[in-house]
């Protein structure tokens, strides 16, 4: 099992500025202060793997508040009624789970308006012909296989991409969306970024037409992704620190 994760961590390597994450491997038990996570009324009912997943998660979430901040090591991550982290304020984050990996990310509303992190096993054959034409289009396709990732990893690419990008919007427009409400534009390999275009308006700071930029790493049979929007005031320290 890791502890916070090394630079040789795919999920590690798409954090953007500003931001704190942790992951963990779920082959062997959690941590005894991740087993003493309450469980909320809405999961008391779930299969044992879920609830394990759920405290793995929010486990993550509380490593990378204390990484962030010492202070903030014994808030708690309550789940909102729409089942998304309810953040302590001044803080932002995302959670991603699968069956053997969990991880969350965090970061300062002062630098960061929001974020979004997502992990996803590699699709399997049979997995790509149920979601594909609902996850992607030929064309964003196409931008994977023309940066050399192989079909399956480009449908999870564009997946997982979409993924982060409505963990990171949601909280700032304030509304569901659809997969095809944004699309994937350019894919890096060398750089490990994408870029998306919002093609439906989401709110008055995300109208159609308004570009995107995220990362991506792919580890074994894990995508993982990210993406951030950082705040004016961060852009302005950047460029004094550059100066």
């Amino acid at each position: 099992m890791r502890s916070p994760s090394s630079h040789r961590d795919g999920a590690s390597l798409l954090l953007l500025r500003w931001t704190r994450q942790f992951c963990l491997e779920l082959d062997q038990p959690l941590p005894l202060a991740a087993q003493h996570i309450p469980i909320p009324p809405a999961l008391e009912r779930a299969v044992p793997r879920r609830q394990t997943q759920f405290r793995a998660g929010r486990y993550c979430a509380l490593r990378a508040m204390e990484a962030l901040d010492p202070r903030l090591a014994r808030h708690k991550v309550e789940r909102s009624t729409t089942g998304a982290p309810a953040w302590p304020p001044g803080i932002t984050g995302s959670i991603t789970h699968t069956d053997d990996f969990a991880s969350a990310a965090v970061a300062s509303t002062a630098e960061v308006a929001s974020l979004g992190i997502d992990t996803e096993r590699v699709l399997s054959a049979e997995q790509a012909r149920d979601v594909g034409d609902v996850v992607a289009s030929s064309s964003e396709l196409q931008h994977c296989h023309a940066a050399g990732i192989t079909p399956l990893g480009g449908l999870t690419l564009v997946f997982s991409a979409k993924e982060s990008i409505f963990k990171c919007l949601h909280p700032l427009v304030g509304r569901m969306f659809e997969f095809h409400d944004v699309r994937l534009v350019s894919v890096d390999v060398a750089t490990q970024t994408f870029r998306a275009e919002i093609v439906t308006t989401l709110g008055s700071d995300f109208s159609a037409g308004t570009f995107l930029e995220g990362r991506f790493a792919l580890e074994g049979h894990r995508m993982h992704t990210g993406i951030s929007i950082e705040t004016p005031e961060a852009f302005r320290n950047q460029g004094r620190s550059s100066s």
